[in-house]
């Protein structure tokens, strides 16, 4: 007897339901069990480590600390001079400094130094000799000792007072020789209470992570009041992890138990009642289910059968008691209706290649690797590779390009080299896939069936072939920007964005290049801030006519080819040397003004957008800056005051090292209104009298200070300042540090 699909999905279900889920619930908790127990270890040791790193961190930091107080301080050293004048006050002074070194130590702790030579003991307690001092053997021991010991000792007894045990407590401690270099004079010992490491400790490690003790260098308990056996003991059923420092050499051993994290222990009779209960209540929601699923299954089928009633009636003679079969005749009559249309699609198919690489390349649509085979299936092509990378294809002067051919041309010749590329990567058994994204760019992905270093060959052979090609044929050159390769379809946005970066650093490698990831190591990153500064020295160069914008131009010509820089960068320097390059002529004359505005700014533009390479972009820009300066100081030599401020700036030049330098003695000396004389050379120079001849006194004593070892008063006067001080503040003002400071900074680098 056959069964409809009702009962038949209903009775293969419910084994399957049983089966699955007994199977998730012991796999669930087994799999919590030990994914719990790794997460106790795995956090056990990082509190183990973290506590280890504190406590080397702060003991390295005290250790420095003290090698510093031995070379670097003063006070220090005077307890180890061996001259015999000190009085009560020195040995106070000392004192004071020993209290300080040891607030800025970590850890609690004490500090004394010996002087071998006088045979002195310094604490805080006062001074005494060496055979009263109570801590005298371990210091003797540690100061006699052939080997020079640069760590922490395992813990011991201490006491300042001889015959005195009231007062002993355990500590660690650290010995450093003085000299720190040389021989041996004595010693500074600094000692760290364990009460104060023990704190330390229970402060970073929480109560519920189990406690950590420490261990000596010989694996033995620093608390002396069990025993590590004990220890053990106390600790049994626990699992112990130990750690040893590197620095120290001491043992970090952490326990945690694992009774109150056995989530086995929950399945008890409560939980088998619970989980019971719920595969009852999975049987009735599994039978509803399959109840209300089969009646879409049932309208359908009731669907067809009234439809084919009016129409044929074909369907109705197929009717069986299988639904599913009767759906499987309807489908088959659907396709094969369909089957008619599939030729009407086709011709949509290049319109859906293009849009699907773009969306692919863009990422505007995310696809799985099942996905994405599907849909390259749907547009016929091949699913297969190793290997995915994007390069981008740029027509080189693409202005100049567009205006050589017409519209009907440019499609031509871009239809051409598509072609011609993919043939070279067929020739060279390679599949690519390639649209016009862009007027000027082509997108690219190459599919890739080898190893990556024969792929980077591949792919670079394939780029040349088709550069000398386009080159050879079409009578123009293409750059290429090749990114990098990927494993997975979904990485092809971040190839393709770099594929789109290198060919933006064209600029830099030059027309016709081939830019990839291995080209960009030998330039820096480039960054285009300290460049601006450099561009608007250029624009106040220009303005001075010191003769100077020429050499700085070369300057960030040459800083700019050694970094990676885009056409926007190049676009970014060029507009902010013309803005600064009219700030500085805003006070020039207005035949000036309306010259640059009038005439140069749209050649400034032009530079800007049309300079496709550095080497282009020095050119254009070094010869229209010379032209505009050669009309500038013919518009300047037609002024009657033009030659006489200029003498008035040589004369500063040559003069500026005279105290009595003022622009009252020079207008006197020209036979000048002082004020019009100011106004004058504001407006040729751009800058005040008297800021330019600050300026040159202070450029001329940054080079004496850098060149010679003149002291500072004698600069300021051979610069003409009669008073030091003003020289001081006049030079920090400009170069932001005192005299002084500034020549030390520059020997110290």
């Amino acid at each position: 007897m056959k069964m409809n699909l009702y009962y038949r999905m209903l009775l293969s279900y419910t084994p399957i339901f049983f089966v699955v889920i007994s199977i998730l619930i012991f796999s669930f908790f087994a799999v919590l069990n030990n994914s719990v127990q790794k997460q106790i270890v795995m956090t056990n040791e990082a509190i183990t480590t973290k506590v280890v790193q504190a406590i080397d961190a702060n003991l390295k930091s005290a250790e420095r600390t003290v090698i510093k107080e031995i070379v670097a301080n003063q006070t220090m050293k005077d307890f180890f001079s061996t001259s015999e004048s000190k009085v009560l006050y020195d040995y106070f002074r000392i004192s004071q400094k020993m209290d300080e070194l040891s607030s800025i130590l970590p850890f609690s702790n004490s500090i004394y130094v010996y002087n071998a030579n006088s045979g002195k003991v310094l604490s805080r307690s006062g001074l005494s000799n060496l055979d009263q001092f109570g801590d005298r053997d371990f210091l003797l021991s540690a100061y006699n000792s052939a080997v020079n010991p640069n760590t922490w000792s395992d813990p011991r007894m201490y006491n300042e007072f001889v015959h005195e045990s009231i007062g002993e407590e355990r500590v660690v401690s650290l010995i450093k020789y003085y000299p720190y270099i040389g021989e041996k004079q004595g010693a500074i010992v600094v000692n760290i209470h364990l009460q104060a490491l023990n704190g330390f400790i229970k402060d970073l490690v929480r109560s519920d992570t189990g406690p950590i003790e420490l261990l000596t260098s010989k694996l033995e308990p620093f608390n002396l009041k069990h025993t590590l056996q004990e220890s053990t003991a106390a600790h049994e059923g626990t699992n112990r992890l130990f750690t040893k420092s590197e620095y120290t050499g001491w043992g970090y051993v952490s326990a945690q138990s694992d009774k109150r994290f056995s989530l086995l222990a929950l399945l008890n009779d409560f939980w088998i009642v619970v989980g019971f209960i719920a595969i009852l209540s999975g049987l009735v929601g599994l039978t509803y289910i399959t109840h209300r699923n089969y009646k879409p299954i049932q309208a359908i089928a009731g669907r067809i059968q009234n439809y084919s009633k009016r129409k044929s009636g074909e369907l109705v003679k197929r009717s069986e008691k299988d639904e599913l079969k009767y759906i499987e005749y309807a489908i088959d009559d659907l396709l094969e209706r369909a089957g008619q249309y599939e030729q009407l699609h086709k011709d949509d198919l290049l319109i859906r290649k293009r849009q699907v690489l773009f969306d692919w390349l863009e990422g505007h649509k995310v696809w799985s690797d099942k996905s994405w085979k599907q849909e390259m299936e749907n547009l016929q092509l091949p699913t297969q590779f190793h290997r995915l990378t994007a390069v981008i294809v740029e027509i080189d002067r693409f202005s100049q390009f567009t205006k050589t051919y017409n519209t009907r041309d440019q499609y031509l010749l871009k239809f051409v080299l598509s072609n011609v590329l993919q043939e070279i990567a067929h020739n060279d058994q390679l599949f690519v896939w390639n649209e016009w994204f862009e007027p000027q760019q082509m997108a690219v992905v190459l599919y890739l069936n080898s190893d990556q270093e024969q792929n980077q060959a591949a792919v670079c052979d394939v780029m040349k072939k088709v550069q000398a090609w386009t080159l050879s044929n079409l009578g123009f050159t293409v750059s290429v920007g090749i990114g990098s390769e990927i494993q997975y379809p979904g990485e092809i946005t971040e190839s393709y964005s770099e594929a789109k970066e290198h060919v933006s650093y064209k600029p830099v490698f030059g027309l016709g290049a081939m830019i990839g990831s291995w080209d960009l190591q030998s330039k820096a990153e480039g960054r285009i801030i300290p460049h601006l500064q450099l561009a608007r020295t250029i624009a106040r160069s220009f303005r001075m006519s010191d003769g100077q914008w020429q050499f700085h131009l070369t300057g960030l010509y040459q800083e700019l080819k050694k970094g990676r820089f885009s056409q926007t960068d190049m676009e970014t320097i060029t507009n902010y040397m013309m803005y600064h390059l009219h700030k500085e002529l805003l006070e020039m004359a207005d035949e000036v003004n309306h010259l640059l505005h009038n005439e140069y700014d749209s050649e400034f533009e032009a530079i800007a957008n049309g300079s496709e390479t550095l080497d282009e972009w020095r050119d254009r820009l070094g010869t229209l800056l010379s032209v505009l300066e050669n009309k500038i100081c013919s518009l300047r030599s037609v002024k009657n005051n033009y030659v006489l401020i200029g003498r008035v700036k040589e004369y500063i030049e040559l003069h500026y090292a005279d105290s009595n330098l003022s622009l009252n003695q020079i207008s006197d000396r020209f036979g000048m209104n002082p004020r019009y004389l100011s106004k004058l050379f504001k407006e040729e120079f751009g800058e005040k009298f008297i800021d330019y001849m600050l300026r040159k006194r202070l450029e001329a004593a940054q080079q004496l200070l850098l060149n010679t070892s003149l002291p500072v008063q004698d600069i300021a006067e051979q610069v003409g300042y009669v008073h030091v001080i003003s020289f001081h503040r006049a030079f920090k003002n400009m170069f932001g540090l005192p005299p002084g400071d500034y020549r030390k900074r520059a020997e110290g680098r």
